[in-house]
């Protein structure tokens, strides 16, 4: 689960005494209204022991763009330029009269 504002945690964890492990962050933002979704993200967290609110900031998944669909997430995922790759690289999508002479 990743959430939407990565700002809350502040809220939520703002007075926590560092260093922490997971299972006493994940406590203590159940303790100051974390809703389901932060909660679900925070045990999602690597385990350790973690030394500023800052490391759990950059550990805690969070997603990018919380108004996409599950349709766009999806097709974003198959059509995925990746930078690194030259135009060779990627994968290349067949055109229509490609598919047609195919099947025909």
């Amino acid at each position: 689960m990743r959430i939407s504002d990565p700002g809350r945690l502040k809220d939520v964890l703002g007075d926590l005494a560092f260093p922490a492990d997971k299972e006493r962050i994940v406590a203590h933002a159940r303790d100051h209204g974390a809703d389901e979704v932060e909660l679900k993200a925070l045990r999602a967290l690597p385990l350790g022991e973690y030394d500023a609110l800052y490391q759990v900031e950059r550990s805690v998944p969070v997603d990018p763009a919380p108004e996409r669909t599950g349709t766009e997430r999806a097709e974003q995922r198959r059509d995925h330029r990746h930078a690194d790759l030259a135009e060779y690289e990627r994968p290349a999508h067949r055109s229509p009269i490609e598919e047609e002479l195919d099947n025909g």
